[in-house]
């Protein structure tokens, strides 16, 4: 018995399947909502999304149409994080293009491995003292409860 197409599917297109559906359906839409919404067949979607009809980027970018998303937006959906470290071609066409890397997570590889150092510290530093005034802002906090309840108290 030969594998069915699913089973077969690359992980990285069942990724983009999985994660195009999973937008569908979050948005409130069915699949047979966008299939109408772009004039393709019924089913039509479904066979793509099970891997009978072959991915192709147009297919992404229609999508992306009839949630009313931009491309870019659907794709940073799909992959909202860049692979880091990023890999060597990647490094090479953004420093061949002028460097202007897509911003987000992409920024830090820009830097120096001590201003990303930098970046990391004054990142955990901020986590660490939100953490200590968010317990000094409870602590006033409950203070002020109580010294409140007491002069109810006198009164």
């Amino acid at each position: 018995m030969s594998p069915s197409p699913k089973n077969a599917m690359r992980p990285e297109i069942k990724h983009i399947l999985d994660t195009l559906k999973t937008a569908i359906r979050v948005l409130g839409f069915t699949v047979r909502d966008i299939e109408k919404e772009l004039g393709y067949s019924g089913g039509y979607l479904s066979r793509v999304f099970s891997g009978v009809i072959e991915l192709k980027m147009e297919h992404v970018i229609d999508i992306a149409k009839a949630l009313e998303m931009a491309p870019e937006e659907i794709l940073a959906f799909i992959y909202p994080h860049l692979k880091d470290p990023p890999s060597r071609a990647a490094w090479d066409l953004w420093q061949r293009v002028g460097g202007a890397a897509p911003t987000g997570t992409f920024r830090i590889r820009q830097m120096s491995e001590e201003e990303a150092a930098d970046e990391k510290m004054e990142r955990s530093l901020r986590r660490a003292l939100g953490r200590v005034l968010g317990d000094i802002a409870r602590t006033v906090n409950e203070q002020v409860l109580l010294d409140v309840a007491a002069d109810a108290d006198e009164e």
